[in-house]
């Protein structure tokens, strides 16, 4: 497969949108020497959980999402803070989320948050023998609701589409490789 180079010619900003800056970005398309306009989201990186409790239960979150305007069911996560590293950022989501916590972390690695427009990644990390220590502590805009699912049930999950969540598929799936359960 050709890699091509794309030259960046200029970035635009357009505006802050609170979780996003946007801009637009001028670029020089390879395959015929066209100057495009292209659309940037540029955000901070995130992470997500999968998150095993001693009983073998995952742990997943009940969480109304904007976009769709419905609920999905998801593994816990969220932005990374200034500062902040993806484990930390793991560490402090999941206990945030579900008031869970645990020390066996295992990095599974990152992908795009959405390579179409974003700038950003998000880690993927996995916990074995979650135990519940905490309170929650919800933002502001967040709704959530704790749900513990057997294994099993995760899996025939997966191909049934019950998570439609892109990132926690992909976690899942890479989870249950390192789990040994695909």
């Amino acid at each position: 497969m050709l890699k091509k180079t794309w030259k960046k010619l200029r970035s635009v900003p357009i505006r802050n949108l609170r979780l996003f800056t946007a801009r637009f970005d001028y670029l020089v398309n390879p395959r015929n020497d066209k100057e495009v306009e292209i659309v940037v989201l540029s955000g901070g990186h995130a992470v997500n959980v999968t998150a095993v409790d001693a009983a073998g239960d995952l742990l997943f979150i009940h969480q109304y999402r904007f976009g769709i305007n419905d609920y999905t069911l998801e593994i816990p996560g969220g932005l990374i803070d200034p500062g902040e590293g993806p484990l930390t950022a793991a560490k402090r989501e999941l206990r945030e989320e579900t008031g869970y916590s645990g020390s066996d972390w295992t990095y599974l690695g990152k992908i795009p948050q959405n390579p179409v427009f974003q700038d950003s990644y998000i880690h993927h990390y996995l916990l074995r023998n979650a135990a519940l220590t905490d309170a929650v502590a919800f933002d502001e805009a967040e709704d959530i609701e704790l749900v513990k699912l057997p294994l099993a049930e995760v899996k025939a999950g997966l191909f049934a589409q019950r998570f439609e969540h892109p990132h926690t598929v992909h976690a899942l799936l890479l989870a249950l490789r390192e789990m040994q359960e695909i």
